[in-house]
Formats: C-alpha cells, structure tokens, sequence
C-alpha cells in the first residue's frame, strides 16, 4: 500500500504563480516535486489554499480561510494517511492581524492540540501512525514594501517577525513530537513579489522535503 501524505499550506503549498496570479503546473509545485521524487510507494495530496491562515478570521476572505476550521474535515476526507506536512503562518503576518511570531506559533501550537487530540482519541490513530511535518514558510523579501501585497503586510516590521517564525515553530514542533524543517534554508520567495516562491524555490523545497521524507518515513 502506497505511504499517503498531505501537504497543508497557504498559497505557496498551492502553487501561485506571482508573475500572473496563475497556478503552477503539476511538475512545478514543490509538493508534485516531491511526488516525482518519491516515486509511486507515495500518494502526495495537495491541500494548499490561497489565503489560508493557520487561526485568524478573515471576513475580507468571505471567512473560507481559517485553517483551524478546515483541518479537521479535511483529516477525515483522507484518512487513513501516513504524514502530515502543515506549512502556514506567512498570511497570519498580514497587517489586518497585526501578530507577532510567538503569537502565530501559539495559534500553531493550538491547531497541532486538536489535530493530535483528534486522531487519537476521535480516529483511534496513535501518535506514531501519523508522522507530522511543521515547515516553516519562507522569509518576506525585503522587497515586499514595495511589491503588489505591500498594503497587506505592515512593511518591516513583517519582514522581521516572518524570519522569526522558525525560531518558534520549533519549539512547537517539539513540544508535540513532530518533525521540523525551515524552509528558508534551501528556498526563498522570488523577488516579483517578495512573498511567492518562483519555479526555482518550489523545486528547492520539494527535493528537501522528498529527503526528509526518505530519511525519516
């Protein structure tokens, strides 16, 4: 039986392409990368969604956008599977929320609560039947002050707590058992707009991710 893994994301998991509002195609979008790589033993479930965040309300968004509402159906949709892969928190920077890093890997940490609470205890899933993988998302650009999304992020000031995220999402990740990877060590978003990854970063972490993978699962 095939390994099935989910990889659960924002716009970057998704695959949006900055230089026109498009989706990359399959063999472009690191978690298909990873497919390729990991061969036909793996089944990769791409569950990336523009906007998402990991806890806040967004009604600007029609309030579709709250991870921590969907995370759970969207579990039970797939089960049985064998990893998690959660990359999440760069929408979570935005102005309109005004969070600093240790506040959205608190709301990490609260959606990691429920997930494990829910496959133990509601799916019978232990601990060790379920591998998760918390990625921290590449850094804002500098750049993106002056990009299209720089009314939606509160200049350097999100540039700063964006590259302050891995820092924290680590101790979470370890609070809970999980594995952890910093996606800015092999990727960074491209300079189009400061925030996407371009075809070059997707592929950059799809083979870290696939390594990963291969080592450990």
């Amino acid at each position: 039986m095939k390994r099935t893994i989910i990889c659960f994301g924002d716009s970057n998991t998704w695959g949006y392409d900055p230089a026109d509002g498009s989706r990359f195609d399959e063999n472009t979008r690191w978690p298909m990368v990873m497919q390729n790589i990991l061969g036909d033993d793996y089944k990769v479930i791409e569950e990336g969604q523009n906007g998402r965040t990991i806890a806040c309300e967004d009604p600007w968004e029609w309030g579709t956008k709250r991870g921590l509402d969907y995370v759970i159906p969207m579990i039970e949709s797939h089960k049985p599977f064998d990893m998690l892969i959660i990359m999440l928190g760069s929408n979570d920077l935005k102005r309109k929320f005004g969070l600093p890093a240790p506040d959205i890997a608190g709301s990490l940490q609260n959606m990691l609560l429920n997930i494990r609470a829910h496959l133990e205890y509601h799916l019978g899933m232990k601990k060790e039947d379920v591998r998760i993988l918390v990625v921290a998302p590449p850094y804002l650009k500098d750049g993106v002050t002056e990009s299209v999304f720089a009314d939606f992020f509160d200049g350097d000031y999100s540039v700063r707590q964006s590259k302050e995220l891995a820092k924290w999402y680590k101790l979470v990740a370890d609070q809970f058992g999980c594995e952890f990877f910093d996606a800015a060590t092999v990727a960074e978003a491209g300079d189009t707009d400061c925030l996407h990854l371009l075809k070059e970063g997707h592929a950059a972490l799809g083979e870290a991710v696939a390594k990963i993978v291969k080592e450990k699962y």
